[in-house]
């Protein structure tokens, strides 16, 4: 590891180094260089570096390979494994086709000096720079005699055969321009980047959140995933497609046998650790003794040194087929138990199919991709989207985000193989809701948020914060008029137009049956009705005429007096003789206060007027000539007496529109 001690991350790599080393250091030597020396050699080297700390693993022939994945012990431990054993042995391509996303086979020559052996060998080495997770496997096969040389790409609906230059270069750029996967695990660097937005942009695209163990060979809902996608694009009956679904799916059903056969045998097994068993290994060329070392060749005298205690001698050979099957039997569980302590596997209650979605890409014009996220190191992308991972035991969910329509769906129901099915043939039929859930629903370690005052239990200034799940009932009640502010946490204008509207909240704060409230909009999904296409808008919503709503008009400047303005056009007449009222009280010098005085007491007049026309025609003139008498009253106040503060309060409470 090349590291600048100064590096967080360095720091961090540190530990997950050690813990790598501790498992691993039987087969690859570990150390660390510090690359911030000043004049040191390295510093030298790697002087261009943008990021540290810089993962290299040294083969014992060729060049370095650069770790690229996450820096966590579980995954540089795989890493390595792969980088100690690049190829695979299969007996034919069926036995890793069911395993693994893409196959490249070769038959070749393995003899030792072989030329295409070593350019295969490269390549595959090389190729761990691009793919840490190893989703491409490169496997060897027997060569027949009579046979040339050749390589093949087995993708999801076919096979492709090399004809190009025998160099890793060529075979690289070869393979990564023909691979094709229906499915793929994505992983975002951490940093700013397009790596998610390539799967979603193109179209809708199905995520699978699910975790994935480095350690285990198989991820079952991944799997599961991978078959309903065959059957997915499976639209001309393609051979290919049919005959891999079904070797995944009976990779899925051996993959749970073999993992309770393995499991029981490492239980077994610890459980037979846990007796007490003396272990002497003899060795007949130390002459030497030391205290409560039994150094002998027979069971006798071990048994005088060591009475009533279970004694054998090792008489087989290290390196004999048994005792080989046994130490790779004991890797097996220690690995197991490795794999364990990061997270256990899951696996589908039944694997069963009582849906069928085969074809179902040649149904539409959008055709879904499908990708697969881990949701143990990349929950906060669920989190985003709505998807509450934190109450599922199997830290699984599955949603469809669809760019172009600016919309998500959530699966609810439990993740299994019908419902995965059954939730995909709603997509295509267009039966499935918009989903408005986003992460402001979820109370999660990654939330940072400070609590929200609940304006309705306070009696002071308050402007309610709004969320997708009280927005509709707060501005749909019928009796109150709301002003909704829409802003956005990405809009640096945003945030001298909230002054603005806290403002103008504050000067008519006393008014009854006004409600200020502002929302989130870039965090919280809305019905499209209430959807806005930029920020800042501010909205008004009538009462009792919730329909008849309106924006801020673009056109004018958002300052407190042409918002005050926008407000006091649309209200009610009477709301609108409270709302003026409220302004004047607020008012501090006496010729800005009379100039109100006197504007009110003009919209009295108006309101006076209009409701004489109404008595004129109403048949409910008692209740009409009711309200003439409170408005009569109100005007004259506001002629002679203005200071009389409380009693004008008292006459407005009495006005209805």
């Amino acid at each position: 590891m090349f590291y600048a001690p100064w590096d967080a991350e360095s720091q961090t790599a540190r530990k997950q180094l050690e813990v790598t080393a501790s498992y691993m250091h039987q087969e690859v030597a570990f150390a660390a260089v510090n690359c911030w020396q000043p004049g040191s050699e390295c510093k030298r080297q790697y002087s261009k570096v943008y990021k540290w700390p810089v993962l290299i693993a040294y083969p014992t022939h060729g060049r370095g390979i650069q770790y690229n994945g996450p820096l966590e012990a579980f995954h540089m431990i795989k890493f390595l494994q792969n980088l100690c054993k690049p190829l695979m042995r299969p007996n034919n391509t069926d036995d890793l086709i069911g395993k693994h996303d893409t196959v490249i086979s070769a038959n070749i020559n393995v003899l030792p000096g072989s030329y295409e052996y070593a350019v295969f060998y490269s390549t595959a080495l090389r190729f761990l720079e691009r793919d840490p997770f190893r989703d491409a496997i490169f496997a060897v096969l027997p060569q027949k005699q009579d046979l040339e040389p050749s390589i093949h790409l087995h993708v999801w609906n076919g096979t492709i055969t090399y004809d190009g230059e025998w160099s890793p270069e060529s075979l690289t750029a070869w393979i990564l321009k023909n691979s094709r996967q229906v499915t793929s695990w994505v992983a975002p660097t951490g940093m700013k980047s397009l790596t998610l937005a390539s799967f979603v942009q193109p179209g809708p695209t199905l995520i699978l959140f699910t975790p994935k163990n480095p350690l285990f060979q198989r991820v079952d809902y991944y799997d599961m995933l991978k078959e309903v996608t065959y059957e997915y694009y499976n639209c001309a009956n393609n051979t290919h497609a049919a005959k891999r679904r079904e070797l995944v799916r009976e990779e899925r059903l051996r993959g749970r046998e073999n993992y309770q056969k393995l499991r029981q045998r490492c239980l077994n097994r610890r459980i037979n650790e846990g007796k007490r068993v003396v272990t002497s290994v003899p060795n007949i060329w130390t002459n030497s003794t030391f205290k409560d070392i039994c150094n002998c060749v027979s069971n006798e005298m071990i048994s005088k040194i060591c009475p009533e205690k279970d004694v054998s001698v090792l008489t087989v050979d290290p390196m004999s087929p048994d005792h080989l099957l046994k130490t790779v039997a004991e890797e097996a569980c220690r690995e197991f138990l490795l794999a364990h302590r990061y997270a256990p596997p899951i696996f589908e209650r039944r694997v069963e199919n009582s849906l069928d979605v085969t074809g179902f890409a040649c149904q539409t014009n959008s055709s879904l991709g499908f990708v697969a996220i881990d949701s143990l190191r990349f929950s906060h992308f669920a989190e985003k989207l709505g998807v509450d991972l934190s109450t599922s035991v199997q830290k699984t969910g599955v949603v469809i985000v669809d760019e172009k329509m600016e919309t998500h769906h959530i699966m609810a129901a439990n993740l299994n193989g019908t419902n995965l099915r059954l939730f995909i043939r709603n997509f295509t039929q267009n039966t499935l809701s918009r989903s408005l859930r986003s992460r402001v629903h979820l109370k999660t370690k990654s939330n940072h948020f400070y609590p929200h005052l609940d304006c309705s239990k306070s009696s002071h200034f308050c402007v309610t914060e709004l969320a997708t799940h009280n927005f509709l009932d707060t501005i749909l009640q019928s009796n109150k008029v709301v002003v909704v502010f829409y802003y956005s946490k990405q809009c640096s204008f945003c945030n001298g137009i909230g002054y603005v509207f806290l403002t103008a909240a504050k000067l008519l704060f006393g008014v009854e049956n006004m409600v200020f409230a502002r929302i989130d909009g870039d965090a919280n999904l809305l019905p499209w009705e209430y959807t806005m296409e930029s920020y800042p808008t501010i909205l008004f919503i009538p009462a009792n005429r919730k329909s008849e709503s309106r924006a801020f008009p673009k056109n004018l400047q958002i300052t407190v007096p042409n918002l005050i303005g926008f407000i006091l056009a649309n209200v009610e007449p009477v709301l609108k003789l409270k709302t003026m009222w409220s302004i004047c009280c607020q008012t501090k010098f006496a010729d800005e206060k009379s100039k109100c005085v006197a504007f009110v007491r003009m919209e009295t007049l108006t309101v006076i007027d209009k409701t004489l026309k109404e008595w004129r025609n109403s048949t409910r003139k008692q209740n009409v000539l009711h309200k003439l008498q409170v408005l009569r009253h109100l005007h004259l106040l506001f002629a002679h007496s203005p200071e009389e503060v409380v009693k004008i309060r008292s006459y407005l409470t009495k006005v209805r529109d």
